[in-house]
């Protein structure tokens, strides 16, 4: 009896090792990375999370500190970069499960034009990068239901705070929130040198100081608004050089293919030319992407760069040209440490209407600061959207963990375990070395 029990409970066994090994609803199943109640969801859309946030941090890595390698030898929020995407594709996976949920909960339905949007991305998608995503374990009805959720979540954020929402924002609210945590500021910047030679850079730096005191002793006693005839003079004196520059630049040319008769005299070709004066003139806001993400200026960004991509050539010149509106508010400690961060929390001190000198590693500076107030309501109508989401994303996000909490979630450990990171970033790199081209 002992000996038939026995065999009994090997071929069982047996049977079950052969039932998970032949069917994706069995024991080693990785086809799903979590279930919500009786609901899977894809482990298409974790893998899928995991390679997004991938190539958004390795892009960080290269343009903020140069690298180009090693990338699992780095660390995000202080955890190790296998570690970081592994909680990061979790957590994204769980939010996007706990959104589709709320949104059918609602009782919401995409719009015929939403699920066009979704379908034409994701076939576009399909069409240029598809063959790569299937290396990946990722099928294209996994990145179409990332795509809808995405919509998914900005339908309910406005649902609780778009006009007529639940928990809509007045116009009111949005005005203060502008004059509590805005700075609004007009400057000129003036590089500094970035020549080896120490007394080339001394003599390059003294210049570009002097040029800066110039204009700062024509800028006393202007006001913020007609701070812009300041700029347009700056302008125009750096127009002038770079003309002279130019100049001087052709004759020495000139000279130096003449022959004896050259009527080019030899004090024209040894004149010293003006070194290029590389200032940016600070003549655009800032755009509306980085509001709405309420991310402060990285070190390695510039500072009221001109931007005149935008403007419309046939309506009036923008009356706003000149100046940006920053976020100073949303800036935490660390982003205020930064070089910009500095600059910020400088021009966060000044009163108004006043020029004042200002200088860091990078460049000599005028900065005037304006009131807020004059331009909130205007400002606020103008960037509704973006407004809203600084103003009521860190909120959104609570509601969204506390969705996620209600949920009766469990985590299909094989799957994490199958598609971790480095065998996402391993198969990234063995499609692109396999379909790499001359």
């Amino acid at each position: 009896m002992i000996k038939m029990a026995k065999a009994k409970k090997i071929t069982a066994a047996l049977t079950a090792a052969l039932m998970c090994a032949g069917t994706l609803t069995g024991c080693s199943d990785t086809s799903y990375a979590m279930t919500v109640g009786s609901d899977k969801v894809n482990a298409g859309i974790y893998i899928y999370n995991i390679l997004s946030e991938m190539s958004y941090q390795m892009t960080m890595m290269y343009y903020q500190d140069g690298v180009t390698k090693d990338y699992f030898d780095q660390k995000v929020d202080g955890k190790d970069f296998a570690d970081y995407l592994s909680d990061y594709a979790l957590t994204a996976t769980k939010e996007y499960a706990a959104v589709v949920d709320k949104f059918n909960e609602l009782g919401l339905e995409l719009s015929e034009d939403d699920l066009k949007e979704v379908n034409d991305t994701v076939n576009d998608t399909w069409e240029s990068q598809g063959d790569f995503y299937e290396a990946e374990g990722i099928s294209k009805e996994s990145v179409k239901l990332a795509q809808k959720a995405s919509k998914m979540r900005d339908m309910l954020f406005d649902y609780y705070y778009a006009e007529g929402g639940e928990e809509a924002v007045s116009d009111d609210e949005m005005v203060k929130y502008i004059d509590d945590n805005y700075l609004r500021y007009k400057s000129i910047s003036i590089s500094k040198s970035s020549t080896e030679d120490s007394s080339s850079q001394s003599a390059e730096d003294d210049k570009a100081k002097a040029t800066r005191d110039e204009f700062l002793d024509k800028a006393q006693g202007v006001s913020f608004e007609d701070f812009d005839s300041i700029i347009d003079e700056y302008n125009d004196y750096v127009a002038a050089q770079s003309a002279e520059d130019n100049s001087s630049t052709a004759l020495s040319d000139s000279s130096g293919v003449s022959d004896d008769t050259s009527s080019v005299s030899e004090s024209d070709t040894d004149s010293s030319s003006v070194s290029d004066d590389t200032s940016s003139v600070s003549d655009s806001t800032v755009s509306d992407d980085s509001a709405a993400d309420s991310e402060a200026v990285s070190d390695s960004e510039s500072v009221g760069t001109a931007d005149d991509s935008t403007a419309d050539s046939s309506s009036e010149p923008d009356p706003y040209a000149n100046e940006n509106m920053y976020n100073y508010g949303a800036m935490d400690d660390e982003q205020k440490d930064s070089t910009s961060g500095k600059l910020m929390t400088e021009i966060e001190k000044l009163e108004t209407d006043v020029a004042t000198a200002y200088e860091d590693d990078n460049a000599y500076y005028i900065l005037i600061r304006g009131d807020i107030t004059e331009r909130d309501k205007e400002y606020a109508e103008e960037n509704h959207d973006n407004l809203l989401g600084e103003m009521k994303s860190d909120e959104f996000q609570e509601k969204i963990t506390s969705w996620v909490e209600k949920l009766k979630i469990t985590v299909n450990s094989k799957a994490i375990k199958r598609y971790t990171p480095k065998a996402v970033y391993d198969k990234q790199t063995e499609y692109y070395e396999k379909n790499r081209t001359t």
